[in-house]
């Protein structure tokens, strides 16, 4: 059984190895999508949470003097958990309202320099502060009056990559487990007649060795019947016999030439 057991090792790590990449790659692919989601999901929240920011700057009024500014910074913060805090910031990059309590002076450079780089559009990246969305205001000449700037928690991503991960592994596990059962039996019974061979000559070649250091110990060796009946024995037992009758007739001529 050692050849069936090398191979049935070999062929589970194999599919291990599988696996474990198919579960890496697959949670890389879903962290990479779900960030996506997550900053789209966040501009359409963005979006919803100016309209009353664009109706004021849409009559020219600054966006630090709309009522009850907070309690609707607020109720949108409250839509997920995970939201850190909610800033509105005038077109200088100031903050004028914000859910943190204390609430930053400016928004982060980081996000100053992607809303330049995005001419004013609609954005969303992951950044050392979380995941930022943003989405801008625009004023009564067509100008930025300033912007939405939600800040997500990267913990909030991390929980569901991981949460994904596990199912991803939990799954793996079973397919491992049933794939290992499955090539047992193929292999048991799909090279049952080679690993009978296998054997044979495993146990012809242990039976000669053992008979090799009895005969060198001055003990009788097993004969070729007893130890492998296919004969197999018997050729190494013969085959070690011409080798040491010629071992002892070099020695012999040797000694003669001497």
């Amino acid at each position: 059984m050692a050849l069936f057991w090398r191979i049935w090792v070999a062929v589970t790590l194999v599919n291990l190895a599988v696996l474990t990449i198919f579960v890496g790659l697959a949670t890389l692919q879903f962290g990479s999508i779900n960030s996506s989601l997550a900053g789209e999901r966040l501009l359409v929240l963005a979006g919803h949470t100016a309209a009353p920011f664009e109706s004021a700057a849409g009559i020219g009024l600054p966006l630090s003097t709309v009522r009850n500014a907070d309690a609707l910074l607020e109720q949108a913060r409250q839509a997920d958990d995970a939201i850190v805090a909610i800033h509105v910031f005038d077109s200088t990059g100031r903050i004028v309202h914000s859910t943190a309590s204390p609430a930053p002076a400016e928004i982060p450079p980081e996000a100053a320099a992607a809303r330049a780089s995005s001419d004013h559009l609609p954005w969303h990246r992951e950044m050392d502060e979380g995941l930022l969305s943003s989405v801008d205001i625009g004023a009564v000449d067509g100008s930025s009056a300033g912007g939405i700037l939600i800040v997500y928690s990267r913990s909030g991503i991390a929980a569901r990559i991981w949460v994904m991960a596990a199912e991803l592994a939990l799954a793996a596990v079973g397919v491992l487990l049933a794939t290992a059962g499955l090539s047992a039996l193929l292999l048991r019974f799909g090279l049952s007649p080679q690993i009978e061979m296998f054997e044979t000559i495993d146990n012809a070649v242990s039976s000669f060795e053992r008979g090799a250091w009895r005969s060198a110990a001055g003990g009788q060796p097993p004969s070729a019947d007893e130890s492998d009946a296919s004969g197999l024995a018997a050729l190494m037992q013969e085959a070690e016999a011409k080798y040491r009758a010629a071992g002892r007739a070099l020695s012999s001529a040797r000694d003669s030439a001497s």
